[in-house]
């Protein structure tokens, strides 16, 4: 199959609410890391947006949505694809429904945090587990796992090598996303929730993943049918569309490029990356190539049904379910693929 691989960075904030650059400082940002594309979530406004803002700089395209919030601060939700702010006094069913409602890209955001809520730096976890009009889920939030892991025995080690504190999505979040996904569509992204915070600790002053470190560890590659448009309304339906369609993967950039990663399940003449679907029959397949060698697991339904440490897995599928992909250098998940459905005959 022929396909194009673009890669970008999804979740981020500005001055326009709790971040510290601005929409073209950060562009200028991701354009050095070498990102395709950025997709800017600020906190309950869309003023960047209705100023003109999105577009092409310097080549890298810059799509802007919101972040929802209830009242009490938790299930934050990423709303992608809309012209407004719907209201603040609305519960997570009600937007996610009226997100819905509009069309708008729907993805629920840290959505695995465990952490107290009175501690210094309080979790905003996903409570309202009843709706189901969403289209995804943040599966690895790097400044979600970043917090839930500092301690205060080694908050000096994870400021200055915020890096390495990055381990892997949760079994929690990898569970419920398998889950759901056994009965619809459901897109699995990695975001960086960028803001540039500036931390202070007595005499200490440092800046928490800088948005040029986030860029380097979680990114979100979209696998597209054609090379991505120069033109804006058409550049902005096949991002979406990739994200609504699951053609996914994501990535920990620390462990190397994963853009020549590939996942892929053929029947016959017929085959199917990410997102897409392959009837079974005794020809199917799958194949995966990584860019480096490291333990591949395909995973059905949530369960390992193979595992190899090579640049190459090939498995022959003999029952239906959905399939997808882990990477692992060591310990330390690298690539997670969205899944490829295989449907009982």
């Amino acid at each position: 199959m022929e396909y194009h691989v673009i890669t970008g960075a999804i979740h981020m904030h500005t001055l326009d609410s709790d971040g510290t650059k601005t929409h073209e400082e950060v562009a200028a940002i991701g354009k050095e890391v070498g990102l395709d594309f950025l997709l800017f979530s600020d906190h309950m406004t869309l003023q960047a947006y209705h100023e003109g803002r999105e577009g092409f700089y310097n080549g890298i395209l810059i799509l802007i949505g919101y972040e929802h919030n209830d009242h009490d601060d938790c299930n934050h939700y990423l709303l992608f694809d809309i012209d407004e702010v719907l209201p603040a006094t609305m519960t997570a069913a009600e937007y996610v429904a009226a997100g819905a409602d509009k069309g708008a890209l729907g993805i629920m955001a840290h959505p695995d945090e465990i952490r107290g809520r009175d501690t210094r730096f309080r979790s905003y976890p996903w409570t309202d587990w009843s709706v189901e009009r969403f289209d995804g889920l943040e599966l690895w939030n790097q400044m979600s796992e970043w917090m839930e892991n500092l301690r205060t025995f080694n908050q000096i080690r994870m400021l200055f090598s915020p890096r390495r504190s990055l381990i892997a999505p949760t079994k929690r979040i990898l569970r419920k996303w398998d889950e759901l996904s056994m009965t619809r569509k459901v897109v699995g992204i990695g975001s960086v929730d960028a803001h540039g915070f500036l931390y202070r600790a007595g005499p200490l002053r440092l800046t928490i993943f800088p948005y040029k470190v986030q860029f380097k560890t979680l990114q979100t590659h979209l696998i597209l049918p054609e090379p991505l448009s120069n033109d804006l309304p058409t550049a902005k339906k096949q991002v979406y569309g990739a994200l609504r369609d699951c053609r996914v993967f994501i990535s920990n950039f620390r462990w190397g490029d994963a853009r020549d990663f590939r996942f892929e399940i053929s029947s016959g003449d017929m085959s199917a990356v990410c997102g897409g679907e392959v009837a079974i029959d005794k020809t199917t397949t799958a194949a995966v190539q990584l860019p480096r060698k490291a333990t591949i697991r395909l995973i059905c339904d949530g369960r390992v049904v193979t595992e190899k440490k090579d640049k190459t897995l090939e498995y022959k599928i003999t029952e239906a379910g959905v399939y997808r992909v882990e990477v692992y250098r060591g310990k330390r998940g690298w690539i997670f693929s969205n899944h490829i459905r295989v449907p009982a005959k």
